[in-house]
């Protein structure tokens, strides 16, 4: 028994795996299962969009003025004048700085007694030229008197006739009511007023000081409220944006420029014009652009903008708004590169293809060239992409 039963054992062994070699059990075969890549994808559609151009710039007054002293002497009195300026809308005229001042107010007011004395003297010699001239007049019609007696009068030499004596006294007359004219235009300029509605800058002179005459002529810097200028630089691409030229005219060529706060609206004008030269270090054009009604005002009856007013030497942001294109807008996460751009066809499969791109920022570019009506955009992106690769869209944005 102990030699039986390991041999009938062994014998079922033997017997069990010969049947599993006669008998071998086939695998099921089963395709191989492959994971498509799941992808968000958009629709195009044409869009008409405004073209648009940002920019930063600093605020300058458009018509900035040194005021000076056209008549020398030692300052009497400074703005504001309250006896003199009754009447009127808007704050008094201040001669400090930041004050306003409206168009011919007075700022300055200059000694007069010098002036006035040399308007006296220039009177004076106005008069003894006007009587020496008339004078020579009688004189001459004497010499005529006697010449007739016996001659012809039109025989007569010039000198008899007394003309260049005459004419001496006329031009002497001439030139003295010249001088009278500038003696008393001298005084008037004693009183110094404003040449525009505007606002002072700085000022370089006061009560008590003399001006002129061997003194600085210079009393202050001032700047008209009417219209602020900033200066741009832009380069080639960005002017072609806009379809500015040099030697554009009329009002369609005309290019709306706004001033941005955040995201609102703060003041609108006009690209004004260009300076014509570039700039050697940043190879940028230079160009202007104008703001109306952009600094304060108290003497506007009602406010043309509400908005926060410029203030000269303040940095604004500035978005040029150029003409109406035909656009595919897509995001920018869409590019793989500044060109490039993945689409998927029916079959949805992914291929790359390369777009002219107008305008680009952060958040979306505007198509122009290489996209159709109704196509599918890739907007997930893929670090390693081959050619035709299958894709599954998970998500369509309008």
């Amino acid at each position: 028994m102990r030699i039986i039963l390991p041999l009938i054992l062994l014998g079922l062994c033997g017997g069990t795996a010969w049947y599993f070699i006669k008998n071998p059990v086939e695998n099921e075969r089963r395709p191989p299962r492959t994971t498509l890549p799941s992808i968000e994808v958009m629709k195009v559609e044409m869009q008409s969009k405004r073209l648009f151009v940002n920019a930063f710039g600093t605020v300058r007054p458009r018509t900035m003025t040194t005021i000076i002293a056209e008549a020398a002497g030692r300052i009497e009195g400074v703005a504001p004048f309250a006896s003199r300026e009754n009447n009127r809308t808007g704050p008094p005229a201040s001669f400090r700085a930041g004050g306003f001042f409206e168009k011919g107010d007075l700022l300055v007011t200059i000694e007069k007694i010098n002036h006035q004395a040399s308007e006296a003297e220039a009177e004076a010699a106005l008069r003894l030229a006007e009587l020496q001239l008339e004078q020579e007049k009688a004189f001459a019609a004497q010499a005529r008197t006697e010449w007739e007696l016996d001659r012809k009068w039109e025989d007569a030499p010039e000198l008899v006739k007394r003309i260049p004596q005459i004419r001496k006294a006329e031009a002497d007359t001439k030139a003295a009511q010249t001088r009278l004219a500038q003696a008393r235009q001298i005084l008037k300029r004693t009183e110094v007023r404003a040449p525009y509605r505007g606002r002072v800058l700085q000022t370089m002179a006061d009560v008590g000081q003399q001006v002129g005459a061997g003194s600085s002529p210079i009393l202050a810097k001032a700047y008209a409220l009417e219209a602020a200028e900033i200066d741009l630089s832009l380069n080639e691409k960005e002017l072609n944006i806009l379809e500015f030229r040099d030697a554009s005219k009329g009002s369609a060529n005309l290019i709306e420029v706004i001033v941005m706060d955040g995201n609102r609206t703060q003041h609108t004008g006009i690209l004004d014009r260009s300076e014509g030269t570039i700039d050697p270090r940043t190879r940028l054009i230079k160009v202007v652009a104008r703001i109306d009604g952009a600094f304060a005002d108290p003497f506007q009856k009602e406010s043309v903008d509400s908005m926060t007013p410029l203030k000269p030497g303040q940095f604004v942001e500035i978005k040029l708004m150029g003409p109406e294109a035909q656009v595919f807008p897509i995001p920018s996460s869409a590019l793989r590169n500044r060109n490039l751009i993945l689409v998927l066809n029916e079959e949805n499969r992914l291929f790359s293809r390369k777009v002219n791109i107008i305008k680009w920022t952060k958040e979306f570019a505007w198509v122009t060239k290489g996209l159709s009506e109704g196509e599918k955009v890739c907007l997930t992106p893929i670090e390693i992409l081959a050619e035709g690769m299958q894709a599954k869209p998970i998500k369509k944005v309008p």
